[in-house]
């Protein structure tokens, strides 16, 4: 069993980035590499996605300069270009166009892109009476062992703990000073790709974690059109939890239900003008989100963190399952695995992952606090592993 490293940071932009990179150079430089491979078995060409990314890196150069700074400090520190770098912060607008175009073209027959199911569970139905939150993360099996937890300390924005990507500034998974916690699913539409450049999820992901304030929390997922379709589960330490469908042109919302649960996985549970293309590439997000409420649910008022961990595990329809596994019919630049599981402690600011299957592998704890000393070992008792 392996644990994911922890990278510490502090205030300074660049300074982040080239900590980032050069702690990870060797493991972005394969990212890159996975991601090159990918796109090119959607029909992609390197020399064009080298243009895009250097699109791109302009773009977020003039709409975020804090994360395009940190961007840049990832390119020195891992000797790399910074079209490269943009190309992975970029990376979720490059491949769900690349998925919209192949469930457009493949009446079905392509494989599903990825598969995470997400939860957010309101204090009434935990044992402890704190909010709760996590998720599997599943993606590409190339990208797993190469991932990290991020923990930055700043001046005037939240300290943050969270799961990013080698190379990738926006953390996607985690928890910030002021409670606020975040956790992402891939969503595919018939709108995706049609509009454009605009601000990546990553970086909305970033200035998800740089807000003092739910409402502020919220703002970056819907003030400004999206390239493509994301699901953004946003949560807080006093007990909210929204859940925001998103694509390119229209946002949508769901709440936890009278249980005081809410899940998610990979379609869109409210229909509007764009068409839900992921169930076309992948059907198992149909019953993923429904299964995984019904196993939380039946502890619902006294869930502890062996609940979360067993139904994280889940196998049915295996390998489609909660719990991903490799589909080795697959051509290997396709192949999707669950690359981390996730469960966050709101109150306590602590997140818990495992670097692989949580069948196979357990999970580490990541405070945001002190370093693992006594305070974070009894905050995170508090939800017992």
């Amino acid at each position: 069993m392996t644990t994911m490293p922890l990278i510490d940071v502090g205030d300074d932009a660049f300074e982040r980035g080239l900590v980032h990179g050069r702690e990870m150079a060797p493991r972005i430089h394969e990212n890159l590499e996975t991601y090159m491979r990918r796109f090119e078995a959607g029909g992609r060409d390197r020399a064009g996605i080298e243009r895009l990314g250097a699109e791109w890196a302009e773009f977020i150069a003039a709409d975020n300069a804090e994360y395009a700074g940190e961007m840049r400090g990832i390119a020195e520190g891992a000797a790399l270009a910074f079209r490269d770098v943009a190309v992975l912060n970029a990376r979720w607008e490059i491949a769900y166009t690349v998925f919209a175009g192949e469930a457009a073209a493949s009446a079905g027959t392509a494989p599903e892109p990825d598969g995470c199911t997400a939860f957010g569970l309101m204090g009434e139905a935990v044992a402890h009476g704190g909010a709760l939150m996590g998720q599997n993360w599943d993606w590409l099996t190339g990208i797993r062992g190469h991932t990290l937890m991020l923990r930055a300390r700043r001046k005037e924005l939240p300290d943050f703990v969270g799961f990013t990507e080698a190379g990738i500034v926006g953390c996607k998974i985690g928890v910030n000073e002021a409670g606020i916690g975040l956790c992402m699913n891939g969503l595919v539409s018939s709108d995706d790709g049609k509009t454009g450049l605009a601000k990546p999820i990553h970086v909305r992901c970033r200035e998800i974690f740089d807000a003092w304030t739910f409402d502020k929390a919220i703002m970056p997922v819907i003030q400004t059109d999206r390239v493509c379709s994301a699901n953004f589960l946003i949560g807080h330490a006093d007990g909210e939890f929204i859940d925001i469908e998103t694509t390119p042109n229209e946002a949508s919302y769901l709440y936890p239900d009278g249980d005081g649960i809410v899940t998610h996985a990979n379609h869109l549970v409210v229909r509007g003008r764009a068409t839900s293309e992921f169930e076309r590439l992948g059907p198992s997000t149909l019953f993923r989100s429904e299964r995984l409420a019904r196993l939380l649910r039946r502890h619902r008022g006294r869930i502890e963190s062996a609940h979360i961990e067993d139904a994280l595990r889940d196998h049915f329809s295996k390998p489609s399952s909660i719990c991903r596994h490799v589909d080795e019919s697959l051509a290997e630049a396709r192949r999707t695995i669950t690359v981390t599981s996730v469960i966050i402690d709101l109150g306590a600011r602590v997140v818990r992952a495992t670097d692989g299957p949580p069948c196979e592998n357990a999970y580490h704890t990541y405070a945001l606090g002190a370093p693992a000393g006594a305070a974070s070992e009894r905050a995170i008792d508090a939800v017992p592993a």
